[in-house]
């Protein structure tokens, strides 16, 4: 048994909070540290306003109550059939143990059967990562995630973000709008 095999995948609360903001702080803080206001007040406004909007879904692994890392996929109008993986993350001491690849798997299939039963054919989910992040690239690829491009100065100056894009319908667009 890995150490995957303990971990549970499961819609975020409020209450989970806390334990992202823990995730962040040891991953991606950097991000949270703008403006006037803390990182903790970042977080948890980001992720409160998140969890409670319906075009928005946290996910997070779970092992014995305790958070070790999160997915965060945005949906807003008009998306035209795609979707955003805006951040996955694992704390570092639980990075390389197959954690973020279950929860990028799971987290990905879960969000497109919600989205479904709202009503929603997701046909495309898409991210971005720095083309230096190796390790990141190598776990979207496995859970199905190509490469599409790069863009350049994306997350600031001089750096180089890919795109990536996972294909999780076979419904294209509507006739009219199909490329000839």
């Amino acid at each position: 048994m890995t150490p995957a095999d303990k971990i549970k995948i499961l819609p975020a609360t409020k209450k989970d909070i806390s334990g992202i903001a823990k995730v962040l702080e040891d991953t991606l803080g950097q991000d949270f540290r703008f403006g006037k206001n803390s990182f903790e007040y970042e977080v948890h406004y980001l992720f409160s306003r998140a969890i409670e909007d319906r075009n928005e879904q946290v996910y997070v692994a779970k092992q014995e109550g305790e958070i070790l890392g999160f997915a965060y996929f945005i949906n807003k109008p008009p998306a035209n059939g795609t979707a955003i993986l805006e951040m996955l993350a694992v704390r570092k001491d639980k990075q390389k143990q197959g954690i973020g690849s279950k929860l990028i798997r799971v987290s990905s299939e879960m969000y497109v059967e919600q989205e479904k039963n709202r009503g929603i054919d997701l046909r495309t989910l898409y991210l971005t990562t720095n083309t230096n992040n190796e390790n990141a690239q190598k776990i979207y690829r496995t859970a199905g995630y190509m490469p599409t491009g790069e863009i350049e100065g994306f997350v600031g100056e001089g750096n180089v973000e890919i795109v990536m894009l996972k294909r999780v319908s076979s419904n294209l667009c509507p006739k009219d709008y199909k490329s000839k």
